[in-house]
């Protein structure tokens, strides 16, 4: 088993990332992960060894459970924010925009446990209309303003909420 890139120290933790976008008749698929109360987009941690288009098909593959492929990479997002533990978080996550091999997932929302490396982590499945996004709470909350923009076109954004 190879291990997630990640590191933790007194004042920050960083998180290598990448998120799949999936984007179905104008309905975005997000998750919220063990009743956080927040919507975010399938994905994880990168692992050493692996690059961000293996790490990206395993992950939405170990969350959703059906074979998906890469349509575009979007861009890397480095982000600083404050998680919900007040902990300092600095990512750097990688987008793509991606499909499901055999095109045939019904647009109903769904739950899912994933064994992740020993964690039992609820995955509850929402597909989100793009025209209502501002109805939830999405993270990273830069994502809104993306989707709103009509313009998933990006190489390399910075948002900073840490150092204002």
């Amino acid at each position: 088993m190879r291990e997630s890139i990640k590191i933790k120290t007194n004042d920050y933790n960083f998180k290598f990332r990448v998120s799949g976008l999936i984007i179905r008749n104008n309905k975005l698929l997000l998750v919220d992960m063990d009743d956080s109360g927040f919507l975010c987009l399938p994905g994880g941690y990168v692992e050493l060894g692996e690059t961000t288009e293996e790490a990206v098909k395993r992950e939405l593959i170990e969350e959703i459970g059906k074979d998906v492929t890469i349509k575009k990479y979007l861009g890397v997002v480095e982000n600083y924010f404050i998680n919900k533990f007040s902990k300092k978080i600095h990512e750097i996550s990688f987008y793509y925009i991606m499909d499901f091999v055999d095109n045939k997932l019904e647009q109903n929302n769904f739950t899912l446990i994933e064994n992740d490396k020993g964690h039992n982590i609820k995955l509850d499945f929402k597909w989100i209309d793009l025209n209502e996004i501002d109805k939830f709470d999405i993270r990273p909350k830069f994502l809104k303003d993306l989707f709103k923009s009509n313009n998933l076109e990006f190489k390399h954004l910075i948002f900073n909420e840490v150092n204002k």
